[in-house]
This record gives C-alpha cells, structure tokens and sequence, in this order.
C-alpha cells in the first residue's frame, strides 16, 4: 500500500516528466539550433573580403561617390556646384543616406528587438510587410531549390538562416542606426550575383554599376543643378540608381527571383527614345507571343534549366542578355555587349568628320569599338549560342551581320551630318557663333576639377583658354542640349544633329536588333533621313545668309 508521501513523490514525478514533454520540442529545437551553427560554423569556406562596390576604384572616386555625406554635397567630380537632391538619399544610399531624426531605433538594434519592425510596419506599411511575408527572404526554405540555395548561403555566412528579417538587411549594427541597403548589403549573401554584377566594370559603360558615374560625371548635370534644375532630372536619377540597388530589377520587398526574370523587370527602364527596348521588343513577333503566350512560361526555373520551347517559346530580355556562354547564365546582362547600346562609334569606318579623332584623349567617355576585334568575335560566338536554339546557325549569323551593317550605315549618315556642322563653324557660319552664346555647361568648373590628363590636353587647353566659349558637337558631349536649356547653346542645327544621332540612330537601332521592323524603319532609319534634309537645308540657309550680309557689307 502506497503511503501518503510516496504518493506525493510520484505525482512531483509524473509532473517534471510532464513538463519535460512540454519542454522537449523547444529543447530539441534549441539544441538542433546550436549544432546547425556550430555545422553552418565549421563549414564556413575560406574568408573573402566583404563586399565592395567600388572595389577597386581610385581614391578620388569613392571620395565623391561612395563616402557618405548625407545631403550636404552632390555625386560625382563636381560637388562643389550642386548639392544632392532629397531623393537622393533612396538612388545612392551609400553616399546620401541619412538616417530619420524623429526615431531613435539604436534602442532596439542593440537589443536585436527584430519583433518590433513587423509590429510597427504592420500598421505603417502593411503592404511592405506583406511582400516580405510572401518572399524568399521569409520562407528560404520552402522548396527544395530555396532550401539549397539557402543552405551554401548558410555555409558561406557561417550561420542558420530559417528567416531573413527586416533587421538583417536595414538594422547597421556596427553604427547602431537604420541603413537603406545597397547591393553590399546584398552581396553578404548573394555573393556570387554580387561578384558577376561587379565585373560590368571590366566591359566599360555604358553599363548598369557605373550608372550613376554617367549620370553625374558629365557638366550638364552640376550645370543643370546649379540653375535650378535638379529635380527636373527624377527620370535620369530613377534608373541610373541601378548602380548601388538590386531593387531596380527585383522590387521591394519581396525581391523575387521569377519577377526578375521577367521581361517587364527591365521595361521600366529600358524604354524611351534613345533606348525603346520595351517598344521594340514588346513590338517584335518576340514580345507578342510572350504576350499571348505568358501564363505558359515558366519563370520559377532558373535560367540555366529553361528549355526553350517547352519553358519559354520566345527569349526573354534575360533569356538572351544573361546567357553568357557554353550554357552558362550570368548575373550580367552586359557582358556580350557588342555595340554598347550604340552610342560609341565603331573603329572600322572611314570618317569625314572629327568622329576619326574620337575620343579626342577623354577619359570620361569611351573609346571606339572594334566590332571584328578578338574578344567582339568571341561575343558574337556567344549570341549566336543563344540564337540557335531556335533558329539555325545560318539565319542567325546572317541576321547579326545585317545588324553591323544597319549600325556601320547609321554611323556613316551620322559622320556626314558631324562634318556638315564642322564645316560651318570652321567657316565661322555657324549662328549663333561661340563668342555670342552661353559658354558650354559648367566651363568654370572643369578645369578646377578634372585635370589635363583626365580631358586630354587639347581639350583642357581649349577650356582653359576659351572658358568654354566653343562648340562642342557629337557624341558623347555633344549632347547636352537635351538635357539643359542655354541661351542659345546649341543651336538649332547642333540640336538637329543630336536628334539624329543620340534618338533616331539608337531607335534604329534597337528596332533592327530585336527585329522590330516599325521602329527599326519608322522610329530610327526614315526620321535619319529626314533629319538630315533639315541639316542640309539649314546648312544652305546659314550660307545664304552670311553671303547676303557679306554683299549688303561692301
């Protein structure tokens, strides 16, 4: 028989097994937690660098695009003239960033109190936090490609990662003050995409990491700021934030893979009169049929696993532009760039104009191209990889070369309409002349700031000399009368001249590399011609005009 004291015994027990039972679950969990790290720990390959977007890139770079200053300064080589726009804290958070005032969050980042950013965004931005909920970055393992991703993410990072949270991406531990991540923050996880989007530098511009470079380094830009026209230019700072953000191509916050490896991921940009994309592909028998036919691609495969004809009927701007070579797909879409979106001219042209010095000893800008050069036939053996899984070798290679042909036809008409303009301002023709208009942008400036070497000496002489009171024609300085109102600067025929080469070649062009005859034909080749009727005519009225005043002078 049992006593009253053995009884109370066993229940205490029949209890601690009972809470041990409960318990057990968060034990395991707790423990299976401990010995992933310690794995995740041990399996940590070999250390790396962190990453660095501007890696190795000279001081005077990273001082003007990469170190941080809030507000106070622009971006670029001229921030002694204009200081950055508010939105700039969202296209270059690197170096404009600044952190809320009216919120102290170091009180909870040094806690790690991750619960606290859902419990207030839930009310605050519900819509980020559903995106989030629905991401990758929440679920990492919710499917056997998922989970093997995550899990050489595990290794290389050397911890579990059953949740990536708001508090890994904008909480900056080490400043203890919320951060807008940049393609760094990124690249501590996606550290091969991160690597392969680094080497577009090894292409040259234009490209999509030194964006911001090409949007800032040229004078117009300060020149524009400094007149008062900063927030005129949202439409060349949204896109060219793609430098420093992997949100351009994969939005916020879900930052899926299948939304970017789809063709209106690039549209937004990709667009507009020096580059239709989305109209010419969207156009194309390519883009029709992925209209009819998108509920039947599928975007969940990597690229690698797509099988033409079965996952995709038609390529896709990715499809095609990441396809590297061998079968291999890159997270690069610039790296078999042949005609560089066809602003630079090829070196294989016999030139009349000045376009045989270009580029004139520059540095900002990009030397010629040699389209038959050894690592151009390399590139071309690769489009030709991609081609042919749907067309045969013969009408793809046929295609490419009429593609050079329509490009090296453009540039000629462009070089003929470059020596029409030459020829009046070397008979001092033109009108108005250099001496009775607003010098080119930013001509105080730039010999304070760049130097002989970096402008070549001629040009550097010339600004030194003439304070920018010369024209400037073609590409890519010739542009600016786009993007700034001057007196007078350029004239009319100079603006002809832009039209032709920096709208109507380009449209041209993209219209004939993705075969879409109305904007290869209608948008590029006819408004060529029509364009350089106007230079001529206008051309013959200026002769017409100097002769008159030189007979009525007499």
């Amino acid at each position: 028989m049992l006593t009253i004291r053995r009884c109370f015994e066993m229940k205490k027990i029949l209890l601690g097994m009972v809470a041990f039972a409960v318990m057990l679950p968060a034990i395991v969990e707790w423990t299976s937690g401990q010995s992933n790290v310690a794995w995740a720990t041990e399996q940590k390959t070999e250390e790396i660098p962190p990453p660095d977007l501007y890696k190795d890139t000279p001081a005077w770079y990273q001082a003007v695009y990469k170190d941080n200053v809030g507000l106070s300064e622009g971006s670029g080589p001229f921030t002694k003239y204009f200081k950055a726009q508010m939105l700039d804290m969202y296209w270059q958070p690197n170096r404009h960033y600044e952190p809320m005032e009216n919120l102290d969050h170091s009180i909870f980042i040094e806690q790690e109190r991750r619960d606290l950013c859902v419990i207030c965004h839930e009310e605050a931005t519900p819509g980020i936090v559903a995106d989030w909920r629905s991401s990758g970055h929440k679920h990492p393992k919710s499917t056997p490609y998922l989970s093997s991703k995550t899990a050489q993410i595990e290794k290389n990072v050397g911890r579990v990662l059953d949740e990536v949270h708001c508090f890994d991406c904008h909480a900056d531990t080490e400043k203890n003050q919320i951060r807008m991540p940049t393609g760094e923050v990124c690249g501590g996880c996606h550290r091969q995409q991160f690597d392969e989007f680094l080497r577009e530098r090894e292409v040259g511009r234009p490209n999509h990491l030194q964006s911001w470079e090409a949007n800032t380094i040229v004078p117009w830009y300060a020149e524009a700021a400094r007149r008062g026209y900063l927030y005129g230019q949202h439409g060349c700072d949204m896109c060219h934030s793609g430098a420093e953000k992997c949100d351009v191509c994969h939005t916020r916050h879900k930052f899926s893979a299948v939304e970017g490896r789809q063709p209106e991921a690039c549209m937004t940009c990709h667009m507009g009169p020096d580059h239709p994309d989305a109209e010419s592909y969207g156009e194309s028998k390519h883009g029709k049929i992925y209209e009819k036919e998108e509920e039947h691609y599928d975007f969940t495969k990597p690229l690698v696993e797509v099988r033409p004809g079965e996952d995709y009927r038609t390529p896709t701007c990715q499809y095609c532009h990441m396809y590297e070579k061998h079968g291999r797909f890159i997270h690069n879409p610039v790296m078999k760039g042949i005609w560089r979106m066809g602003t630079v001219p090829p070196s294989n042209l016999e030139y009349t104009s000045s376009l045989k010095d270009y580029p004139y000893g520059i540095k900002i800008i990009a030397d010629k191209i040699d389209i038959y050069s050894e690592e151009n036939v390399a590139k071309r053996s690769y489009w030709l990889e991609v081609c042919a899984k749907c067309h045969s070798d013969r009408f793809a290679d046929t295609y490419l070369k009429s593609l050079d042909q329509f490009m090296f036809q453009a540039h000629t008409l462009a070089d003929q309409a470059q020596k029409i303009v030459e020829d009046l301002i070397a008979d001092g023709l033109l009108y108005p002349d250099a001496a009775n208009r607003d010098p080119y942008p930013l001509s105080d400036g730039i010999v304070k700031e760049l130097s002989a070497d970096f402008l070549g000496e001629p040009v550097y002489n010339a600004f030194k000399t003439l304070q920018g009171k010369f024209p400037v024609v073609g590409p890519i300085l010739g542009v600016y009368g786009m993007f700034l109102q001057m007196q007078d600067n350029p004239s009319d025929i100079e603006n002809m001249y832009n039209r032709l080469w920096f709208w109507y070649k380009l449209q041209g062009y993209k219209g004939t590399a993705h075969a879409q005859q109305d904007v290869s034909w209608w948008w590029g080749q006819a408004p060529m011609m029509m364009e350089m009727t106007r230079i001529q005519a206008e051309a013959a009225r200026l002769r017409r005009l100097a002769g008159i005043e030189k007979t009525i002078s007499k």
